[in-house]
């Protein structure tokens, strides 16, 4: 049995992509929520409460996983912020933690991940990030969210060709009624929500739709993939 990170397991596509992983593998759940990570326990979940946005706290943290447990054989970044307004509502300390969390910490994590006895060289070893479509299709109102993920996107290339044999992809899924999205009541009423649902072919997804595309992606059936993004919308974005 496999030991996997899940990082931003307490809601959305990570608490979805812990538990789907939690089938088949030993799973650590990292997030800040401490409450909502105990919950995951039942499924044989080990919870990690860490806030993502303590950069040089994540390789010594990985490597302390690594030596107790054993190294690991792939890391899900699925931790995420959005900020949905205009530009000229945006302010400099938004936007810098928009940048942190998305885009700063999963380049952190990946360092991490690729040092000396942290990751297990014999089953190859994965990271994933969880992108967005929001990366490839301008919409008004989320253009420093977008801008996060495009640069998420971006370093996906980069590290499949730095940290080869280490295999790095993400997905980048479309809209999908998520808790964070929820959090956004006042944007997304049920009026733009049903305009979103007629702009998607397949209709709108699940976080257990992603989850089952990331179980793939971090199982030996993907070791030949490596430096893509793919997209997970439901025809959305055509």
């Amino acid at each position: 049995m496999a030991n996997y990170l899940v990082v931003g397991a307490s809601s959305g596509i990570g608490r979805a992509t812990a538990l789907r992983l939690a089938q088949e593998h030993r799973i650590f759940a990292m997030a800040r929520r401490e409450d909502r990570l105990a919950e995951l326990e039942v499924a044989g979940v080990t919870p990690m409460p860490f806030d993502v946005e303590n950069l040089e706290e994540i390789p010594p943290t990985l490597k302390a996983l690594a030596k107790a447990h054993g190294p690991l054989a792939g890391v899900v970044y699925c931790a995420g912020v959005q900020s949905v307004k205009p530009i000229r509502m945006l302010k400099a300390d938004e936007v810098e933690r928009l940048f942190r969390i998305n885009t700063l910490a999963p380049l952190f994590f990946a360092k991490a991940f690729a040092s000396r006895g942290v990751h297990d060289a014999e089953v190859h070893p994965s990271l994933t990030f969880v992108s967005s479509i929001a990366a490839q299709k301008a919409e008004k109102g989320i253009v420093a969210y977008g801008a996060s993920k495009a640069a998420l996107d971006q370093a996906v290339r980069g590290l499949a060709l730095e940290l080869a044999p280490i295999r790095v992809n993400a997905v980048a899924p479309g809209f999908l009624q998520t808790e964070m999205t929820e959090r956004f009541a006042h944007v997304y009423d049920e009026a733009f929500i049903e305009r979103v649902r007629a702009d998607y072919p397949l209709g709108l997804g699940s976080v257990e739709d992603v989850a089952e595309l990331i179980a793939f992606l971090v199982s030996s059936r993907a070791r030949y993939l490596t430096g893509e993004v793919i997209r997970i919308d439901g025809g959305g974005a055509l």
